[in-house]
């Protein structure tokens, strides 16, 4: 089921959207974050998706769309309960800050309110300073949780009902599942 608001758009993952996800995962400028930096095989890529998206559905994982062209990908994953983790990887987020913005939201929304989700968890690497920035400006908290790799962050579905960033989100922007 899609997911969007304005010109972004968040596809649900299909096989016809594995060679662009392989590409995405690939990118540089998304590759720089990662605890592992070098390059996913193909190979890798479809014992990846097989494993974790065709045999067995252990997340929800969207392609990021900005018009027409791919920006990213959002996720959940590691659902528990009524939690789960929240992923966004986007390309040159940097340059393309409301499409970021937008699929931050949009992704969230999914999960409080279709997946009927409470607790999304954040897991950021340390030395991201941006994305730790970004996501404390979302709403996120930091859960107090040491790790020497990552900030874990917590959003509540109640403080994403509360806070000002997604009160305005929700009043300027139209959101449409399907």
């Amino acid at each position: 089921m899609p997911i969007r608001s304005g010109e972004v758009t968040l596809r649900e993952f299909d096989l016809s959207l594995s060679a662009t996800l392989h590409d995405i995962r690939n990118h540089p400028s998304v590759r720089a974050h990662l605890r592992d930096s070098g390059p996913i095989s193909r190979e890798s890529h479809d014992r990846w998706v097989r494993e974790n998206l065709v045999e067995t559905r252990r997340l929800y994982l969207f392609v990021v769309y900005r018009v027409d062209q791919p920006q990213g990908i959002a996720l959940l994953r590691n659902i528990e309960g009524r939690a789960a983790e929240v992923g966004l990887m986007m390309l040159q987020a940097e340059r393309n800050r409301l499409a970021t913005y937008v699929a931050a939201h949009l992704v969230a929304y999914y999960g409080f309110e279709v997946l009927d989700l409470e607790q999304l968890y954040s897991y950021v690497p340390l030395q991201h300073e941006r994305a730790l920035a970004f996501n404390l400006g979302c709403g996120f908290e930091r859960t107090g949780k040491a790790s020497d790799v990552y900030h874990e962050l917590v959003l509540t579905r109640a403080r994403s009902r509360s806070h000002a960033v997604h009160k305005r989100f929700r009043a300027t922007r139209k959101i449409v599942l399907g």
